[in-house]
C-alpha cells in the first residue's frame, strides 16, 4: 500500500481523491450484483424506477468516473485530469441535486445521497479553491522533481 501511495502528488487531497475513487469501485460492484444492489433504497421514492438496467448504467458511470478520478489523483499537475475530475463531481452534485429536488426519486436522507452530495461538494470546492496548488508552475515543477521519469 505505501508504494501504491508513495506515487502520488503531495499533499492530503490526491489521497482522499484516491479514497473516494476506491469506494466508488466497489459501489460500482455492487450495481452489478444483483444481490448486492443498493439502488432501490437510494431511490426509495420511486423504487419502480430503479431497474436492473438502471443500476448497470449507474455502474459504468461510476466506474468511468471511478478511472478519471484514479489517474488524476496521480496527475494533479496535469489540467486536462483536473478539470475532468473537477466535472465528475460536478455531474454528480447535478445528478443527485435534480433526482432529490425535480424528479423526486430519491430522498435526501437515503443511504446513496448526501454521502454523494457531501463528497462532490466537499471535494469539488476544495478543487477551485486550490487549483493553484496543484496546477500553478511551482506545482508542475515540485511534482516531477521527486518522481523517477
Amino acid at each position: 500500500m505505501s508504494t501504491v501511495v508513495a506515487w502520488l502528488p503531495v499533499g492530503n487531497f490526491p489521497k482522499v481523491v484516491l479514497f473516494v475513487s476506491v469506494l466508488a469501485v466497489y459501489n460500482s460492484i455492487q450495481c452489478f450484483i444483483p444481490a448486492m444492489r443498493l439502488t432501490h433504497r437510494i431511490y426509495a421514492r420511486k423504487p419502480k424506477e430503479a431497474t436492473a438496467l438502471a443500476a448497470r448504467l449507474m455502474g459504468l458511470w461510476t466506474l468511468t468516473s471511478a478511472a478519471i478520478r484514479i489517474y488524476t489523483a496521480y496527475n494533479m499537475h496535469d489540467p486536462a485530469c483536473y478539470n475532468l475530475c473537477m466535472l465528475t463531481y460536478m455531474l454528480v452534485t447535478f445528478s443527485f441535486t435534480t433526482e432529490v429536488f425535480i424528479h423526486k426519486t430519491a430522498p435526501l436522507s437515503s443511504p446513496g445521497v448526501w454521502p454523494a452530495l457531501l463528497i462532490a461538494t466537499a471535494s469539488l470546492t476544495y478543487m477551485v479553491v486550490y487549483r493553484d496548488f496543484y496546477l500553478g508552475p511551482a506545482a508542475i515543477t515540485a511534482a516531477f522533481s521527486h518522481k523517477d521519469l
